[in-house]
């Protein structure tokens, strides 16, 4: 049996070398991947330099503000104080410095890996800028791309492997049995090999090789040009090695068990474009159409404009307090209200007032989301293609998961960083050098994890590995039981 294997994988492999359009459907592959490996290593480059920079822009506005603090309190010491500056310049000042001079960064750098695939890196930015005011002041607050370049969509290494690769495998494979019966070749194939099964399947692994191995070694000369050798030696690199494997398998094990119906070339061509267009298409598309009916949520333009106007209710509640205030008491403002600390109270309120609204429809679109994502993670089993993206936009950390849970980081964090500024500005206080040193920061969590592959990635591989394994099956029947 390995000799017939044996000599029909030299024998296809050798003439495959010489059909130049084989060469040609390899080299374009090969130079596809590098391609996106190239773009996703320039979007990874703009991502750490967007990080980069609010990094130091934070360091200089702090340094600012502890300068002017130190002035003032030489001014003061020297007893020739200085022009008080106005309360949002006044690094003193907790209310104002919290809600912006002095907010701090949270940001999200690239994975090791990140440029493999572009996930959900389009729609948030890498770096924003926590304050004491509600998520949609800085959480909503910047544009990361130009509208037309997001709906057009960015090209990385998970489109040409979920989309573009199949369809090469698919050329190479298709009409193996179907191509030798129409020529008249596989009648002598049949009767020289000893083991006809066999000597077919030694052709079939030439083919689907080809294909396969073209990408990995592109993937593998692209990650190390554009990311480093040491990205080859992770175990991220061998996760995206068998992802990239098992998808390949997939579809050649597809072609092998349509090829084995035993119809023309025609035949199988149209079906596997059906089922080309069908996996990688129109099922995730439905997926996430029936997911999105099954739990509606309003779009995230709705959301930030519902966040706001909520906001702005805040205000004008507060407005309306204000004038029943006087009005019942029969003066234009309240008795203390040339009081500074009273003042600052009553901001604290309207802004409390608004983020307490604010987070009320935040959680509610958040809650509805993760709904929608928990069915279409389970529906997502129906495609292998859809799989294979969510696997390699994890491995990129670029993934519905990692950007989650930097979202819930976030969200913790927002609670710390008011309850520092806050506790202070309703307490009277004023900031010191001493609260400059102890203000939250940020952390990042994962990135000690840096270079590993991330959880629940099995699960989208024994996806995709489980229907090509029962695809090898037939394929292999249709091998045994050719005949003329």
């Amino acid at each position: 049996m390995s000799s017939a294997f044996l000599a029909g994988l030299r024998f296809e492999t050798r003439m495959m070398r010489r059909d130049g359009a084989v060469w040609f459907a390899l080299l374009v592959l090969a130079g596809v991947a590098l391609f996106a490996l190239a773009m996703g290593s320039a979007r990874v480059a703009a991502q750490q330099s967007a990080v980069d920079a609010a990094r130091a822009d934070e360091t200089q506005r702090i340094s600012r503000l502890q300068k002017t603090l130190a002035q003032l309190q030489e001014s003061d010491a020297k007893g020739k104080p200085a022009p008080e500056p106005p309360p949002f310049r006044d690094p003193r000042n907790p209310t104002f410095m919290g809600g912006g001079p002095a907010a701090t960064v949270a940001a999200l750098a690239p994975a090791p890996l990140g440029l493999v695939a572009t996930g959900q890196s389009d729609l948030l930015p890498p770096a924003v800028r926590v304050t004491t005011g509600s998520k949609d002041s800085f959480l909503f607050a910047d544009e990361i791309d130009n509208p037309a370049n997001l709906m057009s969509g960015a090209t990385d290494l998970a489109f040409v492997v979920v989309f573009v690769y199949p369809l090469v495998i698919l050329a190479m494979t298709f009409n193996l049995l179907a191509g030798e019966r129409e020529q008249g070749t596989l009648a002598m194939t049949l009767a020289s090999a000893r083991r006809p099964g066999a000597a077919l399947a030694g052709k079939l692994i030439a083919r689907v090789a080809a294909p396969i191995a073209a990408t990995l070694l592109a993937v593998a000369a692209g990650i190390w040009m554009f990311a480093g050798w040491e990205r080859l030696a992770s175990p991220g690199f061998a996760a995206l090695a068998i992802a990239i494997l098992l998808y390949g398998l997939f579809w050649a094990a597809l072609a092998a068990a349509v090829d084995g119906l035993g119809r023309g070339s025609a035949f199988n061509a149209l079906t596997l474009i059906g089922a080309w267009v069908a996996i990688t298409m129109i099922l995730p598309a439905a997926i996430n159409s029936l997911a999105a009916f099954a739990h509606p949520a309003p779009s995230r333009i709705e959301m930030v404009l519902a966040a706001r106007a909520a906001s702005t209710d805040a205000d004008k509640s507060r407005d309306a307090a204000l004038a029943r205030y006087a009005d019942e008491h029969g003066g234009g403002k309240p008795t203390n209200a040339a009081s500074a600390h009273e003042a600052t109270l009553r901001r604290l309120a309207t802004q409390e007032a608004a983020f307490e609204r604010v987070e009320a429809i935040v959680a509610q679109h958040d809650a509805q989301l993760a709904r929608q994502r928990d069915m279409a993670d389970r529906l997502g089993y129906l495609s292998p293609a859809y799989l294979t993206y969510a696997a390699m936009a994890d491995i990129a950390g670029a993934g519905e998961k990692r950007y989650r849970a930097f979202l819930d980081r976030i969200r913790a964090f927002h609670l710390d960083w008011r309850e520092f500024f806050l506790s202070r500005a309703k307490a009277g206080a004023s900031l010191t050098a001493q609260d400059y040193a102890a203000m939250p920061k940020f952390t990042q969590a994962d990135e000690e994890l840096a270079g590993r592959p991330p959880a629940g990635l099995a699960g989208p591989l024994i996806g995709v590995a489980l229907p090509m394994l029962i695809l090898a099956i037939f394929a292999w029947r249709g091998l045994r039981g050719c005949r003329i």
